[in-house]
């Protein structure tokens, strides 16, 4: 078995779209998935690419692709990677993939002196926690999510300021 992790091609587009859609079915919200193949092309591959894809491959067959992006830390005037998606296939959970998608995404993270690598878990998956604390990982407990869409970040957007 040879495992492979590289940057993702527009080749990859179709396997990366599967594995998102595996990653809905597995947290049991499929309907999460709102995308299209060529809105990937476009956000990965476009001319002013959104974000950025690995993919992990054995006997180049994708097994595995992690997605991610760069934000800004204005405190340390340093880019911070974050980490969208990671996702193995479970056939090829324990081959190493995960790890090795892990350790790619450090490496473009060192490269471009980043401050840190942040992502985000779900309470549930305790297989995901594991492995990151596995990997050195410390959660960051005093920080929560917060999110505004749909209804209330249009509401929010057609309020005018207050004088």
């Amino acid at each position: 078995m040879t495992l492979v992790v590289r940057p993702a091609a527009p080749i990859d587009v179709d396997a990366i779209f599967e594995r998102l859609l595996g990653f809905g079915r597995h947290v049991g919200n499929p309907d999460w998935v709102s995308t299209t193949p060529d809105q990937l092309v476009a956000g990965l591959f476009g001319s002013l690419p959104r974000g950025f894809a690995h993919v992990a491959t054995v006997e180049g067959r994708v097994v595995g692709v992690a997605l991610w992006f760069f934000t800004f830390n204005f405190w340390m005037a340093q880019p911070i990677l974050y980490l969208e998606d990671l996702f193995v296939d479970a056939d090829a959970r324990g081959s190493g993939a995960g790890e090795a998608l892990m350790r790619a995404l450090a490496a473009e993270a060192v490269a471009r002196d980043c401050a840190w690598m942040d992502w985000q878990v779900l309470t549930d998956n305790v297989g995901g926690q594991r492995f990151y604390d596995r990997l050195g990982a410390e959660l960051q407990p005093e920080w929560r999510l917060w999110r505004l869409e749909g209804e209330a970040l249009a509401a929010l957007a057609d309020t005018p300021p207050d004088p």
